[in-house]
């Protein structure tokens, strides 16, 4: 049609009026020539306005089809999502209720149907303006889910705890029903969800139509003034002058392409490497962290990978492989745990380094890497380095047709860097975990294999002392070596009892009720001859009217026996040891002091902690005393703390329940046990 045109119009004489350039003035025009000039100046005029309105109301009209979408579809998606969202939990709750009896998944329960009630009024508000079809998918959601709601409380699910063998029966006959709300609140979302990509279809269909006829209108309205370029050498600048905006412009959506793509890139690379990073820490294994992180390198990023990794001896040892191609996969793994021979000079320089680089397929690193001949392309070799150790390295193939340049070497030391750190975190956490079996192991030597020797020595000793053919001086040795014996065997239980705690457990009771002044009193006489014989005055006196506590007698005994034989430890000759208990708020405050030398400020938070030990106290205990005896008092539900001033001495505090609450302490200690 263009062409047709330019013809026509070049077979007809142009006459262009003369225009005096100092006057601006027009003088006399051919009126045969006027039509020649004004038709092309109309066309342009009028293509001009439509290139103004056409988009003005294709834009209205995709601006209403998008608040149709923001205002109402949107929206009832939302509400139908939350709706079948708000269907999934309400059967969890029903059967955590069930199970538990715990009122508070009832509650959830109701809920979880009043946010449902919320969006069903949402919706119905919205009904009007939607679809005839998706008004029936509405009108279907609100009927099943009444319905499934009628059944519930026809059922009983939340009015009380049913039998087990009743609720499941019930359970499973209301469960079409509640798979049918499911179904009409998912066909709902779906119905929804296609109205919009039905809308954002016509929106893109209308938006491609606008620019097509902004293109024929533009391409048109260059017809037309390439037809009136006779008008002189002004029209001829105006046309240079838009072909360089053009350019300008062309030049400028080049850049923002190119920009918008190296920002998509980057968006992309973040996205991976957060989710890399989560990969790599799922798992606290090993081998696990190394292999995971091959298959986010192979397919993701490169052709075939290999991670090698520094062994105890300093030398490395092949980790993990992965490649694309499954037979090639497969003849990789053969080499994993093995040494690599003939490491290439670069793979060194680089690990001394610790720079990540870009290398070519003839530094011998692709035959190290995969077995197979070089060929063309590149490989990132990048070292894994943490805590300023090298860990080893990781070698990527890069794909066919796409090698690596040195904008990839940041990405992949990034990688690298959360690799790094996952690896040895996971290495140091089976060293731990080896410490602890080690640890177990020898708890477990401890506890049984020396048991049974120090059982035999002190029923051979009991035998003895109980011999009236010894002599004095024989019997004397015989109690040393009784008392030596009864020392090892609560060393053993001390150990045992720590363990028990480090290992997150609480010390086994067995609760009854215990007179306090009777404690007391059993205490004293424990340790009056210990105390005599250090000239240390003990006192024992409970306030009047402390009431019973419900405790394992034995254990409140042994937490005495741990503080006052503290005490004792560090008392001088002529000091003081005070033994006392009084109620305090709805509690029995157990006090132990003492007039010794005191604990300084810096160490008052370690003396709870197993093992540990004040320089004077060494050679006096293994550390296990104290540890011990918080955890027994947090068995009971009771705290612990210790004050003291350096130079005048410490008070150890502990509190246990009375008698009520302490049965309250033990029964929720007990729960929270078994729950974990």
């Amino acid at each position: 049609m263009v062409s047709a045109l330019l013809a026509f119009l070049e077979s007809v004489p142009m006459k262009v009026p003369f225009i005096n350039r100092e006057r601006r003035s027009v003088l006399r025009v051919d009126p045969d020539s006027t039509w020649t000039t004004v038709l092309p100046v109309t066309f342009i005029i009028v293509s001009l306005l439509s290139l103004v309105v056409l988009p003005l109301v294709v834009s209205r009209h995709t601006s209403k089809m998008r608040d149709e979408i923001n205002q109402v579809a949107e929206p009832a998606r939302r509400a139908a999502n939350q709706i079948q969202i708000d269907l999934f939990g309400e059967l969890d709750k029903i059967i955590a209720y069930q199970v538990t009896g715990e009122i508070q998944y009832r509650d959830d329960y109701f809920a979880y149907v009043a946010e449902q009630d919320q969006n069903r009024r949402a919706l119905a508000r919205l009904a009007p303006k939607l679809d005839e079809e998706l008004k029936g998918n509405l009108d279907a959601l609100f009927a099943q889910a009444e319905r499934w709601h009628q059944t519930v409380r026809g059922s009983e699910f939340v009015s009380r705890q049913l039998p087990q063998e009743v609720f499941l029966a019930r359970l499973f006959e209301s469960h079409p029903a509640y798979d049918r709300a499911l179904k009409s609140a998912s066909d709902l979302e779906i119905a929804l969800h296609a109205a919009i990509e039905q809308r954002l279809t016509q929106i893109r269909k209308a938006e491609s139509l606008n620019v097509s006829l902004t293109i024929i209108l533009t391409l048109l309205a260059l017809t037309s003034a390439m037809l009136v370029a006779g008008l002189g050498r002004q029209m001829r600048l105006l046309a240079a002058e838009a072909e360089r905006r053009r350019m300008d412009a062309e030049r400028e959506a080049e850049e923002a392409t190119t920009a918008r793509n190296d920002a998509e890139r980057e968006e992309r690379r973040a996205a991976f490497l957060a989710g890399a990073v989560q990969e790599l820490t799922a798992s606290l294994d090993y081998q696990e962290t190394i292999a995971a992180l091959a298959r986010l390198i192979v397919p993701n990023l490169a052709q075939a990978c290999t991670i090698d990794i520094v062994g105890g001896d300093g030398k490395l040892r092949r980790a993990a492989a992965a490649h694309r191609d499954p037979e090639r996969a497969a003849k990789l793994a053969a080499d994993i745990g093995k040494q690599p021979r003939d490491i290439p000079d670069i793979l060194i320089k680089i690990m001394e380094e610790r720079q990540a680089r870009v290398v070519g397929s003839s530094s011998g690193m692709h035959e190290y890497a995969t077995g197979a001949p070089a060929k063309t392309g590149t490989m990132v070799v990048v070292p894994l380095v943490s805590r300023g150790q090298n860990l080893g390295v990781i070698i990527a193939v890069a794909p066919e047709g796409k090698p690596f340049t040195q904008d990839d070497v940041p990405f992949f030391a990034e990688l690298a860097r959360h690799a790094s750190l996952a690896i040895d975190n996971a290495r140091l956490y089976a060293e731990s975990q080896q410490a602890v079996r080690a640890r177990e192991e020898v708890l477990a030597i401890v506890s049984h294999d020396l048991r049974n020797p120090l059982n035999a020595i002190t029923l051979a000793s009991s035998l003895l002392q109980t011999s009236e053919g010894i002599s004095a001086e024989d019997r004397e040795q015989i109690d040393t070596i009784a008392v030596a014996a009864k020392r090892m065997s609560r060393l053993i239980e001390d150990l045992l009892d720590v363990t028990r705690l480090e290992g997150g457990k609480q010390l086994p009771i067995e609760p009854s009720v215990v007179n306090v002044s009777s404690l007391l009193d059993e205490a004293f006489e424990l340790f009056k001859p210990q105390a005599a014989a250090s000239s240390v005055t003990l006192q024992c006196t409970p306030t009047k009217d402390v009431p019973p506590i419900h405790a394992d007698r034995h254990r409140v005994l042994q937490v005495l026996s741990n503080l006052i034989g503290n005490s004792l430890k560090f008392t001088p000759a002529g000091g003081v040891i005070k033994c006392s208990a009084e109620r305090h708020d709805g509690e029995v405050l157990f006090m132990i002091s003492d007039t010794g030398p005191g604990i300084p400020k810096q160490h008052l938070g370690d003396v709870f902690s197993p093992y540990w030990q004040a320089k004077r106290a060494e050679r006096l205990g293994a550390g296990l005393g104290l540890p011990i005896a918080k955890g027994i008092v947090e068995s009971h539900g009771g705290k612990i703390w210790v004050e003291s001033d350096e130079g005048k001495g410490t008070q150890f505090y502990f509190t246990l329940p009375v008698e009520e609450e302490a049965r309250e302490a033990v029964i929720s200690s007990a729960e929270s046990r078994a729950r974990r």
